[in-house]
This record gives C-alpha cells, sequence and structure tokens, in this order.
C-alpha cells in the first residue's frame, strides 16, 4: 500500500494544497505526506482509465522528435485538464498549476487582489498555521517555489532535487523600466477598461483604501478565492520519474474531486486603446542610461488564428535583419542597433502590434524620421500583398526550432504548459506555439490594415535628454504627432 520513492507525490500534495487549502481534505492529504516523510501513498492496484473523474484520455501528443520524455494529458470530468511528463532522467520533480484568473478580474474598488490573494496562498492555514510551512517544507528538501499573477492567470509551481541542493532563483523580478513602460501604457489607455487596473497592488490600495471605506480584505480574499479557484479554469502540469501510470493515479486521486463552480472564462472583447488613445506620444527619462523607441498597435485578438499567425508572419518581416530590411536601412543611417517586431499578447479579446527599437545617441535626435521609415516598410508590404513563399519560409524556420528545441527545466516547463492548456487541444499543446499550417492572405491583410499612422498608439521614448526635462520620472505628451 505505501510505497517510498522520489518526492514528486509530495509536490503534488503542496501543489493541490496551495490552491484549495480551505478543502478540509487536502490538508488531511499533507498530513499524510509529511507523516510519510519521502514516501508516498500509491493506490494498491492501477487506476482505470474508466475511472468517473476522468473523461478523456489523450496519449497521441505532437511533440519534438528529439523530446524523449513520455507524454499523457488527461481531461478530467470536473473541467480541468492536466499535462503528465515522465522523464527518468530527470534530477528534479516539479509541478504547476496554473489558474486562468488574473488581475483584470480584480474588484473596481480594490487592485492588486488577484496578485495579493496568489502571496497570501503561500502563508498558513487552518491547519498549519506557521507561516510559510510549505516553502520551508520544500527547502528543506531541496526544493523551492514561485507564483506569478498575470493579467489573465495566476500561476503556482514547485520543484524539488532528486540528489543535490540547487540554489533559489528570484524569477518575479522585473526590470523597473520595463515596468515603469507597461505601467505609463495602462495608465494612458481606457481608465473604465480592465486593462488599466493596476494589477500588482500596494499599501493604498489592499489596506488604507479600503480600510477608509469599511472593506474587509480578508473577506474579499475569501470571496475572490471562493468565486474564482474553480476546476474548469485549470490547468495541471506533473513532471517526475514515476511511470505515466503511477502520475496519473496520484493526480487523479487528488485533483478529480476538486469542485467546478463553472465559472465563465472572462472575456475582454473591447480593446483599451479607442479613437481618444491613439496618435500619442510620451516621453519618459528613466533612472538607467537606456534609448529605446516603442510604437504599438491596438489590433484584435489572433488566439484562435495560431495555425496561419499572421501576427508571426509580419513579425518575421519587419523584425528580419537582412538586406533590404527596415533594420539594415536604419543601421545603415547611424540610429538603431536593434529592432524587433510582432503581437503582444493582451487578453482573451484584444491584442497589440509592437516595433521595438534601441537607439543610438544619433537616432534620439531622428525619432520621428524612424517612425516615417516605419511606415514606408509597412507600406511597402501593403503594396507587395502576402507573399506564400515568405509563409512557407516562417514554416520551415518553425519545424527547425521546433525539432531541436532545447530541453526545458522542469520547474520553467511545468509552469509554461500548464498556462499553455488553456489555449489549444490537449494533442496539440507541446507544439501549439510552432504550428503554422495555413496561409490566410486574408488574415495577414486584415493586420497590415490596423498598422497605419492614424490607428497608432504611441511612440514612447525612453533617453537620457536632460534639456527638456530633470533627471526623474517624468512624461510629456504631443497630441496627434502622427499626421
Amino acid at each position: 500500500m505505501f510505497k517510498c520513492i522520489n518526492r514528486t507525490a509530495q509536490l503534488i500534495l503542496l501543489t493541490s494544497l496551495h490552491v484549495f487549502r480551505y478543502h478540509q481534505s487536502v490538508n488531511d492529504l499533507l498530513s499524510l505526506g509529511r507523516s510519510l516523510s519521502l514516501c508516498r501513498f500509491v493506490s494498491a492496484l492501477p487506476l482505470k482509465m474508466t475511472d468517473p473523474a476522468v473523461k478523456r484520455v489523450v496519449t497521441d501528443i505532437i511533440r519534438s522528435p528529439e523530446d524523449k520524455r513520455e507524454y499523457r494529458a488527461l481531461e478530467f470530468t470536473n473541467g480541468l485538464k492536466a499535462m503528465l511528463i515522465s522523464d527518468p532522467t530527470t534530477d528534479k520533480s516539479s509541478a504547476a498549476l496554473d489558474v486562468q484568473i488574473g488581475s483584470l478580474s480584480d474588484p473596481s474598488n480594490i487592485s492588486g487582489l488577484a496578485h495579493f490573494c496568489e502571496h497570501m496562498l503561500f502563508l498558513g492555514t487552518q491547519k498549519y498555521p506557521k507561516e510559510n510551512e510549505y516553502s520551508q517544507f520544500l527547502s528543506e528538501h531541496a526544493g523551492s517555489s514561485n507564483a506569478f499573477t498575470s493579467g489573465e492567470h495566476t500561476n503556482y509551481y514547485f520543484d524539488v532535487a532528486q540528489f543535490f541542493l540547487c540554489p533559489l532563483f528570484d524569477e518575479s523580478c522585473k526590470d523597473r523600466e520595463v515596468n515603469a513602460l507597461f505601467q505609463l501604457e495602462k495608465a494612458t489607455g481606457n481608465p473604465n477598461h480592465p486593462f488599466s487596473k493596476f494589477g500588482t497592488g500596494n499599501k493604498l490600495t489592499l489596506e488604507t483604501r479600503p480600510c477608509k471605506e469599511g472593506i474587509d480584505i480578508r473577506q474579499e480574499l475569501l470571496q475572490f478565492h471562493s468565486t474564482f479557484y474553480s476546476s474548469n479554469l485549470m490547468g495541471l502540469c506533473v513532471l517526475g520519474r514515476e511511470s505515466l501510470d503511477e502520475l496519473t493515479t496520484m493526480v487523479v486521486n487528488l485533483f478529480g474531486e476538486v469542485e467546478n463552480k463553472n465559472v465563465p472564462i472572462p472575456e475582454f472583447p473591447e480593446h483599451p486603446f479607442q479613437e481618444e488613445h491613439l496618435r500619442q506620444f510620451y516621453k519618459v527619462v528613466p533612472i538607467k542610461d537606456i534609448r529605446n523607441l516603442y510604437v504599438t498597435f491596438p489590433i484584435p485578438d489572433l488566439q484562435k488564428y495560431y495555425k496561419s499567425n499572421p501576427g508571426h508572419y509580419l513579425g518575421h518581416l519587419i523584425g528580419h535583419e537582412g538586406p533590404g530590411s527596415l533594420l539594415s536601412e536604419l543601421k545603415s543611417k547611424g540610429w538603431v542597433n536593434t529592432l524587433v517586431g510582432g503581437q503582444k499578447e493582451g487578453a482573451r479579446g484584444f491584442m497589440f502590434f509592437i516595433i521595438n527599437v534601441d537607439l543610438t545617441e544619433e537616432g534620439l535626435l531622428h525619432v520621428e524620421d524612424i517612425i516615417f521609415h516605419m511606415f514606408q516598410y509597412i507600406q511597402k508590404l501593403r503594396t507587395e500583398g502576402p507573399q506564400e513563399w515568405v509563409f512557407e519560409e516562417c514554416k520551415d524556420l518553425n519545424k527547425v526550432a521546433f525539432r531541436f528545441k532545447d530541453k526545458e527545466r522542469p520547474r520553467g516547463y511545468t509552469s509554461k504548459v500548464a498556462g499553455l492548456l488553456h489555449y489549444y487541444p490537449l494533442e496539440e499543446v507541446l507544439a501549439a506555439e510552432y504550428l503554422l499550417e495555413d496561409f490566410r492572405p486574408d488574415l495577414i491583410e486584415m493586420v497590415l490594415d490596423k498598422l497605419r499612422p492614424e490607428h497608432v498608439r504611441d511612440g514612447t521614448e525612453f533617453s537620457r535628454d536632460k534639456t527638456s526635462h530633470e533627471i526623474g520620472s517624468t512624461r510629456s505628451r504631443r497630441d496627434k504627432i502622427f499626421k
């Protein structure tokens, strides 16, 4: 009945506990896991594939020819989706659970509640009141844990080393300048759109203001968790040395009975950047000595077109580095060092197309010239029309990248796959971001039509220019710079 192996089961127990800590049964599971130390509880009989908790089992998963791991996907009757990965050679076990709810679903009067909920789930429970007990348990067994909250996701991920203690890395740190730009985008769009919310939260939004308004933050946290943490919004990924059958048994036993509250997947059909937010130019003086130009266009959500990927097609051309490319022209003038272009995720319902440029000192004096060259190049693409040979080139490059992709580290891999389970068929989860099958000139032209001067969101310049600003976080706007 009991079998001492590695720590994968402990990890799955902790994963379930982090997200369902208000369920007494999960607390009991943790008690069992701790009492067994490095032992694992496994049913004496193998799990039957006719288990009522499992709606569908998928084994024909598209994977890289060089990938030697074994995969199995499960769709539970409660709506939860899981990817199981067996890798006998791994030096770590890892588990991640992604909840398709993030800061865009914060209450309008409590910015940062989803992020706060994520942090609070790392603290004590009724049965285990000691703060950070689960992180401490992982550390004692050469493991680590982390989590992040984005606009649409809250992602919890853990790992445990099999043989040796690995250093911990703070993956939540972000460059302050990039974060400042992101906040500028949010602050200058539609203030009534969820995108404008301050997703991180702070003392003002999570304590001072609620206190003045008579809001009990603890009750709001309980309500948020109770409302949104539903099995139909969850994707789970587990990687370990165990066989797929053993992983299946553990996962079904722990997650098969999670409550499905049938929470609708949040959608945001209106773009945060409307007509009144377009043709704007913002200038920001950062702390670091950097020079960048950011140009942004609002575009529709292209997620459902992942097999034709018109944003990738255009990003391939606009970001091309060869002779005759936009970058080669701008570099020849001594204005830029690098240039990247392509679609950028927003949320379910809207996206952005961006062109980001690393400027030289000379380039700072020619920002409007650089933008003019961008639109000239885009007009060239529009005039020539979509080219199937370019699509085939992108297709071939993706095939090569997928075939020879590096073996991902367990913790990052499980975290990523858990999030992808929300967007793609189970058979295609591992390959979806590389699949290019349908050449759709109509979609390419549709996106190209959005990349016009009258649709441009802003040109944002990062510089150390002191002639018009004092050093510090300042910004100025020049309305309708793009004629």
